[in-house]
């Protein structure tokens, strides 16, 4: 974050020396006009024509490093990418971008939690007739008149014509209002579900999909031997990753649920294809979150330079390829052969007497 900082007052002193400057000029002309009997406001106009256009000014800002793509060079120059700060914040300012994206940002933070934000949309309750092949069917007029009558249901109307929905009491359950619905009516195939289910984003896929990454990346940072501070940036920078993932699914699913399909074969080819996609897309943030965690160090997450290797590609048991990568702090050295990597730390001689 530091670094940023930095650049960024480099910038802005680099744009303030052109702007002192320029006002410098500006008036010194002004005064040479005001000496020849000029009024003030036709020197000033004279003055500013002295120095032509603004493009002018842009033209010196770029050739200054003043512009927008002179603070990117700025950037790269102070390596605010390689900060271990940048990453997360990308992810954060692509999530935000993301929820700009979505016709309807509350529904997507909703899916992406799984349950509703405000609490009486938790309580609210979908009820209708399930037929054989597990679609609803709606509700008849009797069943609904006597479900009418249960006193743990409040606000009870009809849903989209042909099912109902309610809100149900503090403290009574789900499976315990369709049992009651069930004896009064006598019909075993009233269902109750909660409404979110039925309107929420399907989200099953992306979050199978980050669990099994989540259980595979708990496993790999339980075995791993680095400090405790780098798995814990590990673990805070997958999250935001999937948290960044989660959101861009549901996002592109409430945009594909718009979409006015010809025929249900082809919005199943639509969301295979979507699948695959985003499928691609969290094997790349993957890549990148392994290779962002793998050029740090364990001790200051700073990123590892000056690698150098040694040896042949082409040998595989003798003069093999080895190649070390140092930190600048002095921490130690990353040593990645062809079968393993791993991050000696270095041990100054002077520890050893201090300690001892």
């Amino acid at each position: 974050m530091n670094r940023a900082i930095d650049a960024l007052n480099e910038w802005m002193q680099l744009r303030a020396r052109l702007r002192d400057e320029y006002q410098f000029h500006l008036d010194r002309a002004t005064a040479d006009f005001r000496a020849l009997g000029l009024s003030r406001r036709t020197a000033k106009r004279a003055a500013a024509g002295r120095f032509g256009s603004r493009r002018n000014l842009k033209h010196a800002l770029r050739e200054l490093g003043g512009d927008w793509p002179g603070l990117i060079r700025l950037f790269s120059a102070h390596r605010v990418h390689a900060s271990p700060w940048f990453q997360p914040i990308v992810l954060v300012m692509a999530s935000l971008f993301v929820l700009l994206l979505s016709p309807a940002p509350l529904a997507v933070i909703e899916g992406a939690v799984g349950q509703p934000l405000g609490v009486a949309d938790r309580r609210a309750v979908f009820i209708s007739d399930q037929a054989r092949n597990l679609s609803y069917v709606g509700i008849k007029k009797a069943d609904f008149e006597s479900i009418r009558a249960l006193d743990s249901l409040t606000e009870l109307e009809r849903y989209q014509s042909i099912h109902a929905r309610a809100h149900a009491r503090k403290g009574i359950s789900i499976r315990a209002i369709e049992f009651q619905i069930r004896n009064r009516t006598g019909n075993p195939r009233l269902r109750a579900i909660p409404l979110f289910e039925r309107e929420s984003i399907v989200m099953g896929p992306a979050k199978a999909v980050w669990g099994f990454i989540g259980f595979c990346s708990l496993f790999f940072f339980a075995t791993s031997q680095s400090s405790f501070r780098w798995i814990e940036y590990g673990l805070a920078a997958g999250c935001l990753h999937s948290l960044a993932s989660l959101l861009m699914w549901a996002v592109v699913i409430q945009r594909w649920s718009r979409v006015a399909w010809s025929s249900d074969g082809t919005a199943l080819l639509g969301f295979l294809a979507l699948s695959a996609l985003y499928l691609g897309v969290v094997a790349l943030q993957c890549q990148v979150w392994r290779i962002g965690l793998h050029r740090r160090c364990p001790c200051c997450l700073e990123p590892l330079l000056l690698p150098l290797t040694e040896g042949s590609a082409d040998c595989i048991l003798m003069n093999s390829a080895t190649t070390e990568s140092v930190c600048a702090q002095g921490h130690g050295v990353l040593v990645e052969t062809r079968w393993s990597s791993q991050f000696r730390p270095q041990r100054s001689p002077l520890q050893g007497l201090v300690r001892g």
